[in-house]
């Protein structure tokens, strides 16, 4: 039978001949018994780990206990030898018991005033361990015995070993060495400390007397095995720190908790910074303690590295526990209206198909748009602004007409693009998308912010240090990203880190009806986004992006530039771009010329960015004797002057800025008024493409009439087919009975004959 042996077992025989006769039939059942498990039908937990491989969440298994799954070689070697010396000195010279072991302790036990001396081997242990065993009797103590020999047979002595170490117990519902060493150090048992070592090999033996918490014996059990080990250090008695399992973190609980759900690994290290993620909880509890009567009591945010797309910190709500705030609610991941946080990607979007630059100017004034009326958050306009003001001080009109322009893509495209997947097709939002008519996650948001500190180059976020990379995609050309970046700018915008002023840029935004409260932005290396609201949807007049949300993102930034050295790095990106300075009329936004007044200095797209004339600054002759408009060849100066449409005209008088029209022309300049150029009247009321609805009764129904016209027109005419209706000045209203419903063709004419025409329907109601 000795040919059945496994290689290097035949040393056993004569052991196996002393415990059991005959040996021969002892081997033979040896040799013919099945192969039992060790770990391999053993459920372990999991771990989440920062990226400093601190311990963020330890997820127990089923039963409840913490036993996490841990390789021989990844166990301190030291650990290993202080376990062996403790538990078992003659392990890998045993066959699974020890007879010599086994005798000293019957003798102890049979003499009168002995006391009992464990015999139990590793092997042993393992076989209790696995096969649930009562070792009391004797009857319990030969069935460990033979399953020791099995294990034996079976397995190699490494195999044995590590299995112990797996499931070794180490005080309460606390079981393996790698558990025991995430728990009470906080560090994986390849990272144990030779005292360290000491203190778990003890453990074991007695997990109740030895508890590393709060066990009786453990000091004095530790300075035992230190004392064998190392003779001449005499032990030692020095104080360990020793966490407590009701201590345990908890770290980002809703990143943590969604990585366990989704994560087959047993070890899952992220990509977050222990230092940042309590600095994130803590701003957002101290928040939450300060606004409390104002009704705030939640809140949610994220840092991440936009340099490689790594989440640094998460909070998804204020506090996890708390159930009337539903705390367990995930605020990153929640799709909210983004009010304005939208329009830097507008921008950046207009920038690149050669709409604007920095300082074209746009029309903050009422406009309808198919039955759409926006307006902005503070209800008044304030007509001409430069792209860059419109953008920083979130105007509305200006972001949603040049939504209406955008193509190839237009927001929706683009937002598909970035991963944005809307339930709806683009029809459906329409242009209320720019101000925040679709829902979009925090996570979403930072990716599209990250993309412009990354120059228009999309990429996911990467939540595991380990997380492969993922395809990188361009959403707007560099140039683009990097103007929409600079445009937000703001001089007061600054935090100090590492005795520096560091600019910070960032973007608001308000929901409609006061649901949720926004801020976005770049600050060193770092996108930061918070959001504050209920996860319930309740309104609070305090969540107004500007006034909420910006106080808690400058809180953030400053202790982000506390903690870390920041620099401006997305300003050294602007070398090697595409981009020029250029120097452009203040007033008009148009390349400098002439005698254009004030001129100022932006940045431009060469061969991209628009170089037309918008036509308003125009020059003129003024005759010297009579101050009017002059022609041909009288004695005349040229003047530059600033020729403003009437509603825009409106909105400079509204803000108590006067805009003079041109001066009348000579009495022998009629071929010249009648060839000066321009644009025609646009027609506000009625609204394009709106239905409005006569009672058939009402004989006294009337439908307000009004046009915007240019600075040079002094009065509007308006017809209904060919049926003239009457006169008024441009911006002003009049009013006319159409008599019955039907479809009309409005005419609206100015007094330098330009003209537009419109379609207005008008049905019968009962």
């Amino acid at each position: 039978m000795t040919w059945l042996l496994p290689e290097g077992r035949k040393k056993w025989l004569l052991l196996l001949a002393v415990l059991f006769l005959p040996p021969g039939l002892t081997l033979c059942a040896l040799a013919f018994s099945q192969r039992p498990a060790l770990v391999e039908q053993v459920e372990f937990g999991k771990v989440v780990l920062d990226r400093s491989g601190d311990l963020m969440k330890i997820q127990p298994a089923s039963d409840g206990r913490y036993r996490l799954r841990v390789a021989l070689e990844d166990v301190e070697p030291q650990a290993i030898r202080a376990i062996l010396h403790y538990e078992d000195r003659y392990f890998y010279q045993h066959p699974g018991i020890n007879p010599i072991a086994m005798c000293r302790a019957m003798k102890s036990l049979v003499s009168r005033g002995g006391r009992r001396i464990g015999a139990s081997t590793i092997s042993m242990q393992v076989a209790r361990l696995r096969g649930k065993l009562r070792t009391t009797t004797f009857s319990g103590k030969l069935r460990q015995i033979w399953h020791a020999l099995v294990l034996e047979w079976h397995y190699g002595k490494d195999e044995i070993l590590e299995a112990y170490l797996n499931l070794a117990p180490y005080g309460g519902n606390i079981e393996g060495i790698e558990a025991a060493a995430r728990i009470y150090f906080n560090k994986p048992a390849a990272s144990l400390t030779p005292m360290e070592c000491v203190a778990l090999a003890v453990v074991p033996q007695n997990p109740a007397r030895r508890n590393p918490v709060k066990g009786g014996d453990f000091d004095s059990a530790r300075q035992r095995l230190a004392t064998a080990l190392w003779p001449q250090s005499g032990g030692t008695k020095a104080a360990l720190h020793v966490r407590a399992p009701a201590d345990l973190p908890f770290s980002a609980p809703h990143l943590s908790l969604e990585l366990l759900e989704r994560s087959e690994d047993t070890v899952i290290r992220t990509c977050i910074e222990g230092d940042l993620q309590k600095m994130l909880a803590r701003s957002l509890a101290q928040f939450r303690a300060q606004n409390a009567r104002k009704g705030i009591a939640n809140a949610a945010a994220m840092i991440v590295d936009w340099g490689s797309m790594d989440v640094r910190a998460l909070a998804g709500s204020a506090d996890f526990t708390d159930e009337g705030i539903s705390g367990q609610i995930d605020g990153t991941r929640s799709a909210r209206s983004p009010g304005s946080t939208l329009k830097p990607f507008i921008y950046a979007l207009a920038l690149d198909q050669g709409l604007i630059h920095p300082m074209t100017m746009l029309a903050d004034t009422p406009r309808s748009f198919g039955g759409y009326d926006p307006e902005n958050f503070d209800r008044g306009f304030r007509g001409p602004v430069t792209a860059q003001e419109a953008l920083k001080s979130s105007r509305n009109l200006p972001a949603i007409r040049l939504a209406e322009r955008l193509a190839n893509p237009d927001l929706y495209g683009f937002l598909q693009m970035a991963d944005v997947r809307l339930p709806h097709d683009a029809a459906y939002y329409g242009l209320a998308l720019a101000l925040g008519g679709a829902e979009v996650s925090m996570r979403q948001l930072a990716t599209m912010y990250g993309m412009l500190a990354n120059l228009g180059i999309w990429r996911p976020l990467r939540y595991r240090a380990c997380g492969e990379e993922k395809m990188a995609r361009r959403l707007v050309s560099p140039e683009a990203a990097y103007l929409a970046l600079w445009m937000l700018e703001d001089p007061q915008a600054r935090i100090r880190s590492a005795n520096r002023l560091v600019p910070y840029r960032c973007k608001t935004g308000t929901s409609n009806g006061f649901r949720d409260a926004w801020t976005a932005g770049i600050i060193g290396r770092y996108v930061v986004v918070v959001w504050v609201g209920n996860f319930d949807n309740s309104a609070n007049p305090y969540f107004v992006g500007g006034q909420t949300a910006l106080p808690l993102f400058v809180e953030i930034a400053g202790a982000l530039g506390s903690m870390r050295k920041l620099s401006d790095t997305f300003a050294d990106k602007q070398s090697g771009l595409n981009l020029a300075k250029a120097d452009v009329c203040a007033a008009t936004g148009d390349f400098a010329h002439g005698q254009c007044g004030e001129i100022v200095e932006t940045l431009i797209i060469p061969g991209v960015s628009p170089v037309r004339d918008s036509g308003i600054l125009k020059k003129i002759l003024i005759d010297r004797q009579t101050g009017l408009r002059a022609c041909g060849d009288t004695a005349a100066d040229e003047v530059w002057w600033e020729f403003w449409p009437s509603d825009m005209k409106e909105i400079f008088a509204m803000a108590g800025i006067h805009k003079p029209p041109p001066p009348e022309w000579l009495p022998h300049c009629s071929h010249e008024r009648e060839m000066a150029h321009g644009r025609a009247p646009r027609i506000m009321l009625p609204k394009k493409n709106v239905i409005y609805q006569k009672k058939m009764t009402d004989s006294a129904y009337r439908l307000p009439l009004m046009a915007a016209g240019e600075a040079d027109a002094r009065n509007i005419h308006w017809y209904a087919g060919q049926m003239y209706i009457g006169s008024a000045r441009p911006g002003e209203i009049l009013f006319w009975q159409p008599g019955k419903p039907g479809v009309f063709d409005l005419l609206a004419v100015d007094d330098r004959g330009r003209g537009s025409r419109q379609k207005c329907r008008i049905n019968a109601i009962p």
